[in-house]
């Protein structure tokens, strides 16, 4: 009984011993990742410094040109898009990001990710090396309260990350200067035009609203100018009703929402989109001019 006990102990002690293994080297990788993805992150959430911050969904990181936003604004900018997230990730990078400054602008675009139910635990994948910044913890929690434990685990912490964060450390792939990733395909086919009010049957997330309001609030308490912008797809229709409760929150919170999906210079212009819903560089160029003018015109101080 004394052998049983003293090999369950040692078995339990070794699994200690790797999980910490694990989470010191994956941390460090992390840290350390010298491109891609991995690497944009870690310096959004601990190194930038920038005047004007994008936030949103893959449409934020295709459609803002941060060399176009600092010619014209005279400051600094750095594009945070992230392909398939919204308002989850983009508030727990505010939290870490106002922790150590508070940039100027933050130009918000608005998509389905910020708006729908749908799986919100995934949104907390990208976060999860940053789970012990002030603030973080407690996002997890809300969204899924069975992670108080398990984020516990090291092995679970890095369990879909270590294979990124090892490629990018030892093979880095591209890192975009500014955070922008340039779309250059031109859509060579005419796609079927949705309806105005298609997909109201999805439901509206509450979780979401609450942090996309929680957003605002911190925002605004760090005196950082926000505008909540909807750009261009293409043959875009007007607005549709499930924006309402964004935008009640702007009007709120005395926030400018910006909508251009149906800018007729920019959405009825087939060779300014790579697909339907994404603009290529060309037009991300375009629709980045268009709102910087609307931009300037409400805030002249910039």
């Amino acid at each position: 009984m004394k052998i049983f006990i003293r090999n369950l102990l040692l078995f339990f002690l070794a699994i200690i011993a790797i999980d910490i293994t694990w989470g010191i080297v994956c941390q460090y990788l992390n840290d350390h990742s010298k491109g891609g993805g991995i690497r944009s992150r870690y310096y959004v959430c601990k190194q930038s410094n920038e005047d004007v911050l994008i936030f949103g969904s893959s449409r934020a990181k295709h459609h803002y040109v941060p060399e176009i936003i600092e010619d014209s604004l005279g400051l600094s900018c750095y594009n945070t898009g992230e392909d398939g997230n919204g308002i989850i990730l983009s508030y727990g990078f505010l939290r870490m990001i106002t922790s150590r400054y508070e940039p100027k602008v933050i130009i918000y675009d608005i998509s389905d990710y910020d708006i729908y139910e749908d799986d919100n635990v995934k949104y907390l994948n990208y976060l999860k090396p940053y789970y012990h910044e002030t603030g973080i913890d407690s996002l997890f929690w809300s969204i899924e309260p069975k992670t108080r434990l398990m984020m516990c685990s090291n092995l679970y912490r890095f369990n879909t990350t270590c294979l990124r964060v090892l490629g990018n450390y030892f093979h880095p792939i591209t890192t975009y200067p500014k955070g922008y990733m340039p779309l250059y395909n031109t859509m060579n086919w005419e796609p079927k035009i949705e309806k105005s009010d298609i997909g109201t049957e999805k439901h509206i997330d509450s979780i979401k609203m609450h942090y996309f309001e929680q957003f605002i609030m911190l925002a605004k308490q760090k005196g950082i100018a926000v505008f909540c912008c909807v750009s261009p797809k293409y043959k875009g229709s007007s607005i549709p009703s499930y924006y309402s409760s964004i935008m009640n929150l702007c009007e709120q919170y005395k926030v400018p929402f910006l909508y251009y999906c149906n800018a007729k210079e920019i959405s009825n212009n087939r060779d300014y989109f790579q697909d339907p819903t994404h603009l290529n560089d060309e037009g991300a160029r375009q629709y980045t001019s268009l709102m910087l003018r609307d931009i300037i015109k409400l805030q002249p101080e910039l």
